[in-house]
C-alpha cells in the first residue's frame, strides 16, 4: 500500500487547492492502493469544511503550527512529525512554501517529494513574508524530486524554466449537469424571476478583487440585477461596508460558505471573476461545467477559457466590464461546455487515473 501525504498550507476549507485535493482523494481511495494522510498548518482550534468527510473516509489530519516568526522551531516540529510517521510520497500544495516544507521531507529520506504550484505570483503582501517566500522558492529545485502545476502559467512561475507536469483541476462533470431547477433557490433568496444574477464564488481576500466587482456593479444600467457573492474571508466585513457606501447593499447577497456549488452556479446568469492573480481557478472550471457564461480578468491564465461563452477583460478598462454586464445577452450552453472540458482533461475520473499512474511511475523512478 502506498503511503501518501498531502501537505496543505492551512485547514481543509472550501478553497481551490483544498477542493481539488478532495476530488482526487475521493477517486484514489476507491482502488484501496493508498493509505492517505493530510498535514495542515493550523492551530488546534482551526477546523476545515472537509474535516467531517475526511474522518468518514478514514483519512487522518495531522497538524503543525505555522512557521510564523520561529523558523527553527518550525523545522524541528516537522522533523519530529516525519520521525513519527513514514511516507512514500509527500505531495506539497503550498506553492513557494514547498521549498521549506520539502526540506524536512528530504531530511527524512522520503523518496518522492512533489512541489505543486497553484499560483502565478507571491500571495503575501507583507515584505518579510515575501522575502521568506523568495528564499523558500529558491530551495525547491534541490528538495523536490518532482514538480506539478495546475496550469502552464503556474508551473512557469514557481519552477522558473524547469520541467513540470500539469495536473488539471478536474471535476465530476455529472454533478454540474444533473442539477435541479434554480427557481426554488431564487425564491428562497428573494430573487425575482426576471432579475439578472451576477455570480462570484471566492474567498474574501485581496487576490479575488471583490472591491473592483462591487464598483463595476454599482454602475450597471440594467434595471433589475442582483450580485451573489459566495465565500468567507478576512475582507468580508469590508466588502459589506463597501456595498453600503456604493448604495447597492440591497442588490448584493453575501451567502457565506456553500456545500452545494453546482446548485448555486445553476442560479447565476453570468459568472464573473476579476482576480488580480490566479493559477487556474477551480471555480472558473465549475462555472463552465455548469454551462454558464463567464467573464474573467486578464490576470488569470488564458487556459481558463474553454468555450465561446468564456471571455477575458482587462482590469484596466472598467467600462468594458460595465457595458457587458449592462447590455449583453448571456446564454447558457452546457452541452458545448461539458464536451470541451472532457476533451481537455477536466473529468476527474480520467485525471485521477493519470495522477495514479504518475505516483507509481515516480516511485518506480
Amino acid at each position: 500500500m502506498i503511503r501518501l501525504l498531502y501537505a496543505m498550507g492551512g485547514p481543509m476549507v472550501r478553497a481551490g487547492a483544498e477542493t481539488m485535493v478532495m476530488r482526487y482523494i475521493r477517486e484514489l481511495i476507491k482502488s484501496n492502493e493508498y493509505k492517505i494522510s493530510i498535514l495542515i498548518h493550523a492551530n488546534s482550534d482551526e477546523n476545515g469544511d472537509y474535516d467531517e468527510e475526511l474522518q468518514m473516509l478514514g483519512i487522518p489530519i495531522f497538524r503543525v503550527p505555522r512557521r510564523g516568526t520561529d523558523p527553527i522551531k518550525y523545522q524541528k516540529n516537522l522533523d519530529v512529525f516525519f520521525r513519527e510517521n513514514e511516507f512514500d510520497i509527500v505531495h506539497c500544495h503550498m506553492d513557494v512554501a514547498c521549498g521549506v516544507f520539502l526540506s524536512a521531507a528530504k531530511r527524512a529520506n522520503i523518496p518522492v517529494r512533489i512541489a505543486h504550484s497553484h499560483l502565478t505570483t507571491y500571495q503575501a503582501t507583507n515584505l518579510i513574508k515575501k522575502i521568506a517566500g523568495f528564499f523558500s522558492k529558491k530551495k525547491i529545485p534541490s528538495v523536490a524530486t518532482h514538480r506539478l502545476a495546475c496550469s502552464k502559467k503556474a508551473g512557469d512561475w514557481l519552477f522558473e524554466g524547469r520541467s513540470f507536469e500539469v495536473i488539471n483541476n478536474a471535476l465530476d462533470l455529472d454533478e454540474y449537469r444533473n442539477v435541479k431547477s434554480d427557481c426554488e433557490l431564487r425564491k428562497k433568496l428573494l430573487i425575482d424571476e426576471d432579475d439578472f444574477v451576477i455570480g462570484h464564488i471566492g474567498r474574501f481576500c485581496l487576490q479575488k478583487n471583490h472591491e473592483f466587482l462591487l464598483e463595476i456593479c454599482s454602475k450597471i444600467s440594467r434595471p433589475k440585477w442582483k450580485l451573489v457573492l459566495v465565500g468567507v474571508g478576512p475582507l468580508l466585513d469590508n466588502m459589506i461596508e463597501r456595498a453600503e457606501k456604493l448604495g447597492i447593499k440591497d442588490r448584493v447577497l453575501f451567502l457565506g460558505l456553500s456545500n452545494d456549488i453546482p446548485k448555486i452556479m445553476n442560479m447565476f446568469d453570468v459568472f464573473v471573476m476579476p482576480s488580480l492573480f490566479e493559477g487556474l481557478p477551480v471555480t472558473g472550471i465549475e462555472a463552465q461545467a455548469s454551462g454558464k457564461p463567464c467573464i474573467f480578468s486578464d490576470r488569470i491564465t488564458p487556459e481558463i477559457c474553454f468555450t465561446s461563452n468564456a471571455k477575458m477583460y482587462s482590469l484596466e478598462n472598467k467600462e468594458v466590464w460595465i457595458n457587458s454586464l449592462s447590455k449583453e445577452t448571456f446564454i447558457n450552453n452546457i452541452d458545448e461546455a461539458q464536451k470541451a472540458l472532457s476533451n481537455n482533461g477536466y473529468s476527474i475520473k480520467i485525471e485521477a487515473q493519470k495522477l495514479n499512474k504518475l505516483y507509481k511511475d515516480m516511485l518506480g523512478d
